[in-house]
This record gives structure tokens, C-alpha cells and sequence, in this order.
């Protein structure tokens, strides 16, 4: 019976070691003030995969999981943000919408070898990988 135990948890945790497959997406970020004049600005870029901090406007590529992106950005006493959601996450549902909704997913498509099949059946394909980015700092 140890054995079985054994086998079968192995097994599950090793779909759980497939990870998305990485994109480069060209962003191309501006920020404004107010009066649309180009300002200088601190941006931090977050997504589901990946972090970074740069000096904006700037053109640069980011390395990150297909996924939703979000930015904030500074200057002085001025503050400015964007987000980019994928389609699909756009759903009313409130069990999908919420923390335990989303981890329940992220579980299930991580464990079972169908999500991790649907994982690798998704190509960055559909994700946008050229985007102009413009935030007005306020």
C-alpha cells in the first residue's frame, strides 16, 4: 500500500512541475502629465511571472508568461497605473472571480495531466506581443 501511495504522489506532483512557456513582448511605454507632455517616470511592471522596474518612456522588451500586466508608475508627487487583462478573465462569475475560485483553477490545471495538456495546447500565439502603452501621471 506504500508503494501505491508513493507512486501515485509522485505522479501528481510531477504534472505540477510543467510551467508556462515564456514570451518576449515589445511594449513601447509613454507617460504624460496632465497637459500630455512627456514626463520622466519611475514604472514597475508586474505580471503573473515576472517583475521588473524601468525609467519611462522608454521602448524595451519583457520577458513574462502570457498573462495580464500591470504597471505603476511615479514622478515626484505624480501617480499613474495601467492594467491589461486577458479576454477570458473577464468573466462575471463570482466562484471563478474569486481568490478561491482562481486558485481552485490554477490547482486543477497544475495536478491533472488534462490541465497540463490544456497548458501546453495554449500557445503565446494569443497573446499580444507588441504593445504601445500610454499613462497619464496625475
Amino acid at each position: 500500500m506504500k508503494n501505491y501511495v508513493l507512486i501515485l504522489s509522485i505522479f501528481l506532483t510531477s504534472c505540477a512541475t510543467f510551467q508556462s512557456e515564456e514570451v518576449t513582448i515589445d511594449i513601447n511605454l509613454t507617460t504624460l502629465n496632465k497637459e500630455n507632455k512627456t514626463i520622466d517616470a519611475v514604472c514597475s511592471l508586474y505580471s503573473s511571472s515576472a517583475k521588473i522596474d524601468i525609467l519611462a518612456p522608454k521602448r524595451f522588451q519583457f520577458v513574462t508568461e502570457c498573462s495580464a500586466i500591470n504597471i505603476v508608475c511615479k514622478s515626484g508627487d505624480l501617480r499613474g497605473q495601467y492594467g491589461i487583462i486577458k479576454e477570458e478573465e473577464t468573466n462575471t462569475n463570482f466562484i471563478i472571480n474569486s481568490g478561491i475560485g482562481y486558485i481552485f483553477d490554477r490547482a486543477v490545471d497544475s495536478i491533472t495531466p488534462l490541465g497540463t495538456l490544456m497548458n501546453f495546447v495554449n500557445t503565446p500565439d494569443e497573446c499580444e506581443l507588441q504593445r504601445d502603452i500610454t499613462i497619464v501621471l496625475e
